[in-house]
């Protein structure tokens, strides 16, 4: 991949990590890393007129962002969309060139956007099953007093 991609790269993982106070793990850092890498190295090969598929790379960074409360729904796809701005500034595109770059920029957003609602489902999925599971537990802590209460009363 060509060093000036490797920029991009760089400066969007600096842009993800940008609201923490301490760096995370090393295993976090790396993953968001190879996840920008592959998104941005994908996009510029299917600009080259190269067949490739990134869309778990892509499912791989919204998974992160859905999850991450320093953003929210509108800057976690911001973050591929800024892609444009930044591919087209390093590769130093033209008018004509940067139309064809923002088409298949287009599309990964909307992928994206389908990744990050899909993971956003399901969390909020498992947030009423918790729920639901809280819930039992008291209804069954209630009936287990009131059966208490009810032997207390006879003895």
């Amino acid at each position: 991949m060509d060093e000036r991609l490797f920029a991009i790269v760089e400066r969007t993982i600096k842009r993800i990590l940008s609201p923490y106070p301490i760096t995370p793990a090393i295993e976090v850092v790396n993953y968001l890393n190879e996840a920008v890498t592959r998104i941005v190295a994908g996009i510029w090969e299917r600009y080259q007129n190269k067949d490739t598929s990134f869309d778990d790379a892509i499912e791989d960074l919204m998974r992160y962002l859905a999850t991450d409360r320093n953003f929210s729904p509108s800057e976690s796809i911001r973050i591929l969309g800024d892609l444009k701005r930044e591919i087209r500034k390093e590769m130093h595109l033209g008018e004509r060139e940067a139309i064809r770059l923002y088409e298949i920029i287009d599309e990964v957003l909307y992928k994206a956007f389908e990744f990050y609602y899909s993971c956003r489902a399901k969390i909020f999925e498992l947030r009423l099953k918790e729920k639901d599971r809280d819930i039992e537990i008291m209804r069954k802590i209630i009936e287990l007093s009131n059966i208490a209460t009810e032997k207390f009363r006879k003895d």
